[in-house]
């Protein structure tokens, strides 16, 4: 177990302090939160790439759309071999961004929705890059083609739309920024008024972005927090667990990973609350889903199934494991105290069914299955963990 009888009482005296405003703590945001996402959990990291996929496939269907239209504009613009290139440019510009938005791989990967950003601002910059050539680097000065140099901060500027961290933010601006600056360096203007004015224009747009970003992140945070957070224990709740559990089915599957599941209800909860109260059985409710956040480090998905119940989804973990880590969070409940309202020393064990995700079984059945081993459990005397 490695916890000495000191490190019970500290953990003790924390989870016992008044709970004064937990709705207030649930909106709460760190620093942290907002300038790198390494501490957002993973099942918010999987929504915040689903919202990113969503919006950057809109927006590519919509350039991919509207790329062609200008067209008709270059016709008249241009002639012979520029419009010919450009005509080749705006078509592959078109075609690159029908890729991006027809891309639907794993659209819960945070990873890919980087992925997909880069994509989203590189294509364009491409573009940029191919325009001037096109050209001659005269884009600028040349009447109604300026609407050519007008593509970077386009870009910038639909950053404000997606919901990024500080780091994150700042990476891509970044990335439009070198494109912009090497593209001016390219043609020896950098050093001009013309090309100062358009870099501080481009670096006052994205520090707008980049706050949009902040501001779409924070809310969120909230939001997601509001609507998937058990409001009394503070972890997911039941809709984020059977979600999640599906997709772990699903990569258990891709993978050939073990997949395991704990389901754990807390015995004789209703004496507990019959005996010392309901506020005393919400403190018990506390303690323990801080407990098995303690006993199982790096295990993400742990929630409130219901009342007194509560799922741990076990990514890698074959039985015997998962066995160990049910073992381990029995005993750990064995060595607990709640102080209740009344400074009554309260204790409480916990039943425990375990099982293992098996060939051709989907989520259901492997819920079905460790509700039968939990049953089992309780059958046998309680406090107990049974393999299903």
């Amino acid at each position: 177990m490695g916890n000495t009888a000191n490190e019970f009482t500290e953990q003790e005296q924390m989870l016992d302090e008044p709970r004064s405003g937990l709705r207030e703590w649930l909106q709460r945001t760190s620093l942290q939160d907002m300038v790198v996402s390494h501490h957002h959990s993973r099942d918010f990291n999987g929504s915040r790439a689903e919202y990113i996929y969503l919006r950057v496939r809109l927006l590519s269907f919509v350039f991919a759309l509207l790329a062609p239209l200008w067209i008709p504009i270059d016709l008249v613009l241009l002639s012979g071999a520029s419009f010919q290139q450009m005509l080749l440019l705006r078509l592959s510009f078109s075609g690159l961004f029908l890729a991006l938005g027809l891309w639907t791989t794993q659209p819960h990967s945070l990873a890919l929705a980087r992925l997909r950003v880069a994509l989203f601002i590189g294509i364009p910059g491409l573009f940029y890059i191919g325009s001037r050539l096109v050209l001659g680097g005269e884009a600028h000065d040349t009447g109604v083609l300026m609407g050519y140099s007008f593509l970077p901060y386009l870009v910038v500027s639909l950053l404000a739309l997606f919901p990024f961290a500080l780091i994150e933010g700042l990476a891509y601006a970044i990335t439009i920024g070198l494109v912009v600056v090497g593209t001016e360096l390219l043609f020896g203007t950098l050093f001009t008024v013309r090309a100062f004015s358009e870099i501080w224009l481009l670096g006052l747009l994205a520090s707008i972005a980049m706050w949009a970003e902040l501001a779409q992140l924070h809310m969120l945070l909230q939001l997601y927090r509001e609507a998937t957070r058990d409001a009394l224990t503070g972890l997911v709740n039941r809709a984020v667990l059977t979600k999640w559990l599906d997709l772990e089915v699903e990569r258990a599957r891709d993978t050939q990973r073990p997949l395991s599941v704990l389901l754990l209800d807390l015995d004789m909860f209703k004496r507990i609350n019959d005996t010392y109260g309901h506020l005393a059985g919400d403190l018990v409710l506390q303690v323990f889903a801080r407990l098995m956040i303690r006993e199982m480090p790096g295990i993400n998905l742990i929630g409130r199934y219901g009342g007194e119940e509560f799922l741990a989804i076990l990514p890698g973990k074959g039985e015997q494991q998962a066995l160990e880590l049910a073992n381990r969070i029995r005993a750990a409940c064995h060595k607990a105290r709640v102080r209740g309202p009344d400074e009554q020393s309260i204790g409480f064990t916990v039943s425990i069914g375990v099982a293992t995700l098996q060939p051709q079984e989907d989520t259901e059945a492997l819920l079905l299955r460790v509700d039968k081993g939990l049953y089992r459990a309780k059958e046998a005397g309680r406090d107990l963990a049974v393999m299903a």
